[in-house]
């Protein structure tokens, strides 16, 4: 569903035409695909629709691919096999994306009356973290004074 703010800045702006891709992204450390719509000449921008890859283990609260806890990667062997099987994950669901990306540009051709493209295809690559970068990073907004709860 898309939020009814976007067609309301879309009409305040004048924007006159928009992008839709498909990109992988990173939710709180976790790979993940998000769809999103953009306009290059003002800078309007919403996030469509967001998709966590992996599969979430309720008894163990996290993600997992294969036999990799997303949560829990050592080093950087890990980090290439993860990443690989992740690109298939995505491989795997992206004509299923693409098609939820058209019917996105749909609506928004049909409600705010612009013309708006898909990018047919997975932009990028996912973003995968070591236990490491996770605890620097932790470690770095600690340092300045910015806690997150973590």
């Amino acid at each position: 569903m898309i939020r009814q703010e976007l067609f309301t800045e879309i009409k305040l702006i004048g924007v006159e035409s928009g992008i839709i891709s498909i990109n992988y992204a990173s939710s709180g450390f976790i790979p993940c695909i998000i769809i999103d719509f953009n306009d290059e000449d003002t800078g309007v921008g919403c996030l469509l629709d967001s998709i966590m890859l992996g599969e979430f283990s309720s008894i163990k609260e996290s993600y997992f691919i294969g036999e990799f806890d997303l949560n829990r990667i050592k080093n950087s062997e890990d980090i290439e096999v993860v990443k690989k099987q992740l690109i298939d994950q995505g491989k795997k669901i992206e004509p299923e994306l693409v098609a939820k990306a058209k019917e996105f540009a749909k609506k928004i051709r049909e409600r705010a009356s612009i013309s708006v493209k898909v990018v047919p295809r997975i932009q990028g690559k996912p973003y995968v973290y070591t236990e490491f970068d996770r605890n620097m990073w932790h470690a770095g907004q600690v340092l300045e004074g910015i806690d997150d709860d973590f």
